[in-house]
Parts: C-alpha cells; structure tokens; sequence
C-alpha cells in the first residue's frame, strides 16, 4: 500500500537528525582515500578519526598521484598538523583483540607516536564490554564535514569500482597482492556533520578520560573538490549502536531502523553486507516473504569468510539463517548473491560494504553489518535519508543502487536502470544482466557441521553477556555429557582402538600404515639435537593462544621416552604458565573485573588467603582452561611463589597420567596384545574414576566456601 508516512522515531531508530547542505556517495577505497587527502589538506583545527583498525603504513594515493606530500598515513597526517599550525589530530581506534593480532600493525599507539607531531593524539579504545569491539568508522573535519561508512584507514582496503582481478596496485604495505575488494562511504556536511563530532569526543571522553573542545568556527570549506554532491538539502539522521557498559545505557537505534525501513518497503530492497547472521533481521525479512505482494529483496555479500575460524562461526549461522529466509520464500523474492569472475572462481572477491537501499524512499550507510552484533553489542553509527517530498533525492537512491549493482554485474547504471523498469523485479534483472565476465552468483548453502564455535552466544551475541553466563553454558555441557554417555563415548573408543589396531595387524593396510616406518619417523624427530628447546619454544606459544596443554603434554609423550616426555611436558608448562601469568600481571586487576566476572573475582580473593591450597586444586581438578587460569591468577592477587609450586603439585599428577596414557596407547597401536589392551584400559578407567571422585568431592568443599564468603 503506498504511503508517505516517516519511519523515523527519535530514541527508537535514530539519534540526532540535521540539515545536509551536500551529500555524497563514495563507491571504493579509490575514491574514500583520494577524498580524505582533500580534506585533512584544507582542516584547520581538528580531524576526528575513529575506526576498527588504522595503519600508519596505509598508501592513501597510489598510481599516477605523486603529490608533493606524503602518501604514507602516519606520514601525512605529521605533514598536515606540521603546516597547519592551529591543527590537531584526534585517532580513536579498538584496542583489539589478540585474534587479530597478526591482521593488524604492530604496537600503533607507539607507531603514530612516533611517526606524527604532538599535535597528533592517539588512544585505544577499550570501553567496551566485554567481547564487544568498536566498530565505527568515522572522520569528521573541523565539525563542518564527515565521512561515515565502512572503510577503515587500514591496508587491504584499497580498490577501484573496476576491481581488476589483478590490479597491481591493490598492494598491502607488504608489497603482497590481495583480491578485489568493495566498500561504500557517505559524505555529508553541516548539522550531521556536527552531529557526528559530538558523537567523537562522548567516546574520547570514556576511552581518554579527557573532554576535548567544541573545535572554533572555520571560515575554510573542507569539502574535498573530488566529491560531487548527489544531494542537497536533506535531512539526515544519525543512528548508533551501543553495549551496556558501567554507566553507558544499551542503545539499539540501528537494530530498529533496520526493521522499520525493511518493514515499510513495497517494491525493492537491496542489501550489501559481508555477514548474514542477525535473527532480527532474517527475521524481518521472513514476514515480508509471508505476504502475497511483499518487495523482492536482494543480498549482495561475500562467497565465504576468511579461513578456517570466520567458516566454522560466521558461515555456519549464514548458513542456518539464509535456509529459515529461503524456507518462507514460497515466491521466490528472496536472493543472496556473491560477486564473481568467470574465470577466476577461485579469486575472492570482498564485499565490505554496510548499505541498505528501500525503494527509492530511504537510504542508509554506515558501519553496521547484518549480525547480531551490530544490532546490541559492538559500536556502531548509520547515517540515513528519506526522500519524500524531494524527488531529486529519490532519483540519486535508485542511481546509486543501479551504480552498485552495475559494479558487481559487469554492467552499467543505465542498463541496470532500464532492466529493472522492464522486468519489475531487481532477482530477474541479476539474471538478465548476470553471466558475463564479472557477474553476481546465487550463494550456494552448503550443509555446515554445527558445533560449539557456531552458536551466536559466542561468536556473534547480540548482547554483552554475563561472564557466568558465558561459563555455565560450558558447564553445563560439560556436566550433560555424564554418565551412560560417558561410559558409550569410553566403550566407543575402545572399539575403535581395538578395530584399527587389529586392522594394521591383519588387513591389507598393513602395507600403507606400517608402524614401523611411523615409529621410526618418530624416533627421527625425537633424535632432532634441538627438538627439545623446541618443544619448550611450542608450550610457551600454545600458551598465549590458549591452545589445550594436555594436547601438547600427549604430543611430548609421542615424541620422547617417558621419563623425558614427563621431564619435558612439566618443563614446558611452568614456563608458559610463568609467561602468561606475568602477562596478566601487566594487565592488571580492571582487567580481571572486566572479563572475568563475578565467581572468578571471588575465586581471586579466597586465592589471597588460601593461594597454594585452591591453585593445587584447581590445576587438579580444571575449572577453565590453562592459559585462561594463568591470566586471571596473574591479575589477582596470588603471589608468584604460591601460584608457581601450587601449579606444579596440582598439575604433575596429570601429566602423569597423560604420559602414562599415551605410552599405554603407543604400545597398544605397535602391539596390539591382550595384556597391553588390559593396561590401557586399566589406567583409563582408573583415570576417570578418580577425576570424578575428586571433582564431586573437593568441588563441593568450594561451593561451600563460597557461599560461606559470599554470606
């Protein structure tokens, strides 16, 4: 039913809403960089810059600009304050998780301390929730100008809206090539402008603990020469995304503006966003695909995440979502697509864009990707526009929604145009226009093992979550997984053993699986002068990435004697338990309050009192992973000495066990005897028995503990 009614509600879906006097699109980092150089040249007291990530090496013009200032990100902003006087530079960006430690320059605080003036300030942001990051992208020149979307100042963003499969320029600060990749920005200027400088110095006010001022009136016009307006004279609002967290309240203006603009289509709505994996807005779409004359909707977004991790997470909630969309979709109005070469199927083209088009009525760009996070978690901010009463603003929506799907078909914004008019329908248009070189392809939903790492409470929340809420989802299955289970999950593997064994002695297999080539490899390795330091090396890194230490003490078993195997594998442990409880140490207490939560704040006071005690029970009887304990007790208030030898004692029976175990295993898999079935079974089952034991009994005496303490 047509209608000119608003959806903008302030406090639901949108902030602050100003007067526009310009607007513009940027399609491509190409176009971003050139337009930022532009205008940090002609600021005259700040450039706010606030992102998910910044890199100093970042190559802002490439090609045929050979200007005559640096090009170099750290570089250039040092020229612009060192020839402006009056200027200030203000950087803002996540301070990040260790998963992205290898994806991001290291040490940046200390980098653009360096590389810029002392007019250039720079802070990590880590007033966040816990598991939350800040995701806005964000630079605001002198409160006149700003641009907002999803382009970071950082490499592996660089490209043109040619997207050439082998661009040599589309280089990283390496000087190693990375595939095609798509972004989209918004530039605006006047109140919006203003708007989104106020929204800068809140967040430097909680990460720097600093206001900063209201920058003086300029007579200059910042807007760089490079941008022609799409628009002008628009309304635009601005709306954010914020996690609970101490005294900042939950703010979810950009969850509801998504649901009202895909609720109040009629036509068309058009999507880009590298994820799917918001239920909200599946969900919005869902209804939409109930009624008999709902819009045809088109998603744009990547083939797939980036390596194994991002696959088994992000992928595999895509995967569940887009069949509950396409389960609905008895019409056919439904279609998600990735951006393809013919002949390059293996080339990964990336779409980072965040941008949702509703008819020609309603645009919106920002920072926000379709997921659970960007709807109640992580920091976000979208500008958006509506268009009644203004058909020349209409006209540059549907523009730039055939400019879009124009890049990614091979095809031109007119011939898009045209087909739409023609057929009705943005599904039938990519199968009109689609097959040529570069060309949209359906997303093919293939069946993704479900798993611990794809639940949307871990990798994808849409709220920050309760540290013992997090801990008694594990818990509890954990503690499900007892019992008759425990006792078919043991049998199996038993019968499995015992069936492989059997099949290396008396099958041909035999010939292919020889466990005499096998043990001598093994003993090659283990012969290595320097493997042992190795090994050592390997505990000390497993630590710091969390990887399971029983893993590494039965790979130790596998590759010495026993005796060394034990020697080695304890070693190895308090090396990487000292390291990462020194870490934690460095962190500090903040951070245990922020991560940890309530229980294991407890578990650190009771630890002062009675630290070698409860550290030998826990390293016994494991309440949380290795290197998860090491970094708590590091920023409570153990002592070392109590913490080391409370490890060591707890710990050595374990390691025991597991040595033990695997030499059991060993000599059951090259010899497969009767007596050798009976010894490997025996410590199994022995093994169990007493972990359980211990765990109901001494667990126990530590809930009453703590209900004692916390009475």
């Amino acid at each position: 039913m047509e209608t000119t009614r608003s959806i903008y509600q302030q406090g639901r879906n949108y902030w602050k809403k100003g007067k526009a006097h310009r607007v513009s699109f940027i399609i491509d980092a190409q176009a971003y960089f050139k337009a930022f150089v532009e205008a940090v040249l002609k600021a005259e007291r700040s450039v706010y810059i606030t992102g998910w990530d910044i890199d100093s090496q970042l190559k802002l013009l490439r090609g045929d600009d050979k200007p005559d200032f640096p090009i170099h990100l750290g570089e250039f902003l040092n020229y612009a304050v060192r020839v402006k006087p009056h200027l200030h530079v203000n950087i803002l960006v996540w301070d990040f998780s260790a998963l992205y430690t290898f994806k991001r320059e290291p040490l940046p605080a200390w980098k653009f301390r360096w590389k810029t003036g002392e007019r250039v300030h720079f802070r990590l942001d880590k007033y966040l929730p816990p598991g939350a990051s800040h995701h806005q992208k964000i630079v605001v020149i002198d409160d006149r100008i700003a641009f907002n979307g999803g382009i970071d100042l950082t490499h592996v963003r660089w490209d043109t809206p040619e997207h050439l499969p082998d661009d040599p320029r589309r280089t990283d600060p390496w000087e190693e090539n990375y595939p095609p990749f798509h972004d989209v920005q918004m530039l605006v200027d006047g109140e919006p402008a203003a708007i989104l400088g106020e929204l800068f110095r809140q967040r430097w006010r909680y990460a720097a603990g600093k206001k900063l001022p209201v920058p003086e009136q300029t007579v200059s016009d910042p807007w760089p020469q490079s941008c022609i307006p799409d628009i002008t004279e628009i309304d635009i609002a601005v709306s954010r995304t914020q996690g609970r967290y101490r005294e900042k309240p939950e703010i979810r203006e950009v969850e509801a503006l998504w649901a009202d603009a895909i609720a109040s289509a009629r036509r068309h709505i058009y999507i880009e966003s590298p994820f799917f994996t918001s239920s909200k807005i599946a969900g919005a779409i869902a209804k939409r695909l109930y009624e008999e004359s709902g819009p045809d909707i088109v998603v744009v977004t990547r083939k797939k995440s980036h390596g194994w991790l991002e696959e088994s997470t992000m992928d595999a909630i895509r995967a569940h979502l887009v069949r509950r969309v396409q389960r609905v979709d008895t019409a056919g109005r439904f279609g998600i697509y990735f951006t393809e070469y013919a002949d390059r199927a293996d080339l990964l083209f990336e779409v980072h864009s965040k941008v949702l088009i509703v008819d020609d009525t309603f645009l919106r760009i920002g920072s926000s990707n379709v997921s659970n996070r960007s709807m109640g978690l992580d920091s976000e901010c979208d500008l958006s526009l509506e268009t009644w009463g203004h058909p020349d603003a209409a006209e540059a929506c549907t523009m730039l929604r055939n400019r879009l799907l124009g890049e990614h078909l091979g095809s031109t914004p007119l011939e898009v145009g045209n087909t739409v008019l023609t057929s009705g329908s943005l599904i039938r248009t990519i199968e009109i226009l689609g097959g040529g070189v570069r060309t949209l392809r359906p997303l093919e939903i293939t069946s993704i093992e479900k798993n611990i790492l794809s639940e949307p409470f871990l990798v994808d929340p849409e709220r920050p979550m309760d540290p013992d809420e997090f801990i008694e989802r594990f818990i509890d299955r954990e503690d499900h997984y007892s019992g008759r289970k425990r006792l078919i999950v043991f049998s199996a593997l038993v019968l499995i053993l015992i069936a492989l064994a059997a099949a290396w002695k008396w099958t041909p297999l035999a010939q292919y699986l020889d466990i005499g080539i096998i043990s001598g490899q093994i003993q090659t390795v283990s012969d290595y002068r320097l493997m042992p330091a190795i090994v050592l090396l390997l505990y000390v890194l497993g630590g710091l990435v969390v990887f399971p230490v029983t893993a590494m003490v039965a790979i130790t078993a596998v590759l010495f004697p026993p005796l060394t195997a034990l020697a080695v594998s304890i070693t190895g442990a308090m090396m990487s338990a000292s390291v990462v409880y020194w870490i934690g140490r460095v962190l500090g207490r903040d951070f245990v309050r922020k991560v940890a939560g309530q229980r294991i704040n407890q578990l650190s006071r009771r630890l002062a009192r009675q630290g070698l005690l409860t550290v030998t029970i826990i390293r016994f009887i494991p309440v949380a992973p290795f290197s998860v304990v090491n970094l708590v007790a590091g920023a409570s208030h153990i002592g070392f000495r109590d913490y080391f030898i409370g490890t060591l004692i707890g710990m050595s029976p374990g390691f025991v066990a597991i040595t033990l175990f695997t030499e059991s295993l060993l000599s059951f898999l090259f010899e497969p005897s009767i007596l050798n079935i009976t010894i490997l079974g025996g410590i199994t089952l022995a093994a169990i028995i007493l972990l359980v034991w211990l765990k109901r009994r001494i667990a126990g005496k530590i809930d009453q503990s703590s209900g004692e303490s916390a009475s």
